[in-house]
């Protein structure tokens, strides 16, 4: 009986240990899809690649304030049009002539104007300290995470539509569990900001 229960043991730490980094990689992305999809019994993977990640730049802590800068920097851009309409608009309603319907169209412009440039201020304060810390990440060492595993998938949404998703799993070092994960977009646009950034 002994024996047995031995050559069972020996059995199951064969099975664990003969599977590959994309079995481990795939069984966890398939447990953490059924807990996050809509339909998750519509499941259906497509392709797994993983690969070795390193901070900074696969740091789930990174990804986030790099994500966070890329959203002030779209936030400016939006603010700075915001701001430049209502200037226009300004000057459209600034003349004496100008009818009491104007004068209100008038004072609604500088209010938006007004706010759009306080808020402005507020991001470009902001920016720097994003700038400060993000730059102070990328001077650490590059040091072993785990993994990343890049996904795609099809599945099912609530109404009834079958989509294609395509997301970047990080994986710890023991392939014990996912720590983060994101689309290979947003992935992409944020390791795209890292190149911007190190030139700048």
């Amino acid at each position: 009986m002994k024996n047995y229960c031995y050559l069972v043991l020996f059995a199951v730490l064969v099975v664990a240990c003969g599977q590959s980094q994309k079995q481990k990689a795939e069984a966890l992305i398939k447990e953490t899809l059924e807990r996050s999809l809509i339909k998750p019994d519509t499941y259906t993977p497509i392709e797994t690649k993983v690969e070795e990640a390193f901070a900074p730049y696969d740091d789930p802590a990174f990804l986030k304030e790099l994500t966070e800068m890329i959203n002030m920097t779209v936030e400016y851009a939006d603010l700075m049009e915001k701001a430049k309409h209502a200037k226009l608009l300004m000057s459209k309603w600034s003349a004496p002539y100008r009818s009491s319907d104007g004068k209100d169209e008038y004072q609604e412009a500088i209010k938006v104007y007004d706010e759009a440039n306080a808020k402005i201020e507020e991001i470009k304060i902001k920016t720097r300290k994003q700038d400060e810390k993000i730059a102070n990440m990328l001077l650490e060492d590059r040091k072993f995470l785990g993994y990343k595993a890049i996904h795609t998938y099809r599945a099912v949404n609530n109404a009834g539509n079958t989509f294609n998703g395509n997301t970047v799993f990080f994986i710890d070092k023991n392939f014990e569990k996912v720590v983060y994960s994101m689309d290979v977009e947003d992935y992409n646009q944020v390791q795209g900001a890292v190149k911007i950034f190190k030139e700048g």
